[in-house]
């Protein structure tokens, strides 16, 4: 079950990340102040070549790497989950954005769908860490990417993605 969260969880959050909702509608007057930076997880080592993409990025045939792709994705989410609280969004009428708060691992796992992550899908989650000042956003070929305003902060992070298997991109 997701839950409403608290006055005091709200305050946390818009406390250590301001402009949250600017940052999850990726707008883009608040990405060119500065005030929040990005850094990129991914399965791949390096930033792909345009050959290199179209031959690496779409694995949807080959059943094992897609398994080992969404295992990696999966274990972060349960990391994050274990190590800090998680908030996720949702639009409800007249564009309100409300937050909640997952309160099981299994309410993760419904919202991020990792069982039918594929090459192309994506956009479908947004953690919003307030502890760590950061917010996690799924993409959509295999790299995600992590807002944040600290980059101290966002240390176990990285090291939870790098544990799972995943590479640091910047």
């Amino acid at each position: 079950m997701i839950s409403n969260i608290s006055k005091a969880e709200l305050k946390e959050i818009k406390q250590n990340l301001p402009d949250y909702k600017k940052v999850i509608e990726q707008e883009d007057s608040l990405i060119e102040s500065g005030k929040y930076k990005k850094i990129f997880i991914s399965v791949f080592d390096h930033w792909l070549t345009n050959e290199e993409a179209s031959e690496m990025i779409f694995v949807d045939e080959n059943l094992d790497e897609l398994k080992a792709r969404r295992k990696k994705f999966k274990l972060v989410a349960e990391e994050l989950y274990k190590t800090t609280n998680i908030y996720f969004w949702k639009n409800k009428r007249n564009y309100r954005m409300v937050l909640k708060k997952p309160m099981s691992y299994k309410d993760v796992l419904r919202k991020c769908d990792f069982d039918n992550l594929w090459s192309q899908s994506g956009k479908r989650y947004d953690f919003i860490l307030p502890e760590f000042s950061a917010i996690y956003s799924e993409e959509w070929d295999w790299t995600n990417i992590i807002w944040y305003t600290d980059e101290k902060k966002i240390v176990p992070i990285l090291k939870i993605a790098e544990m799972a298997g995943l590479n640091i991109l910047k």
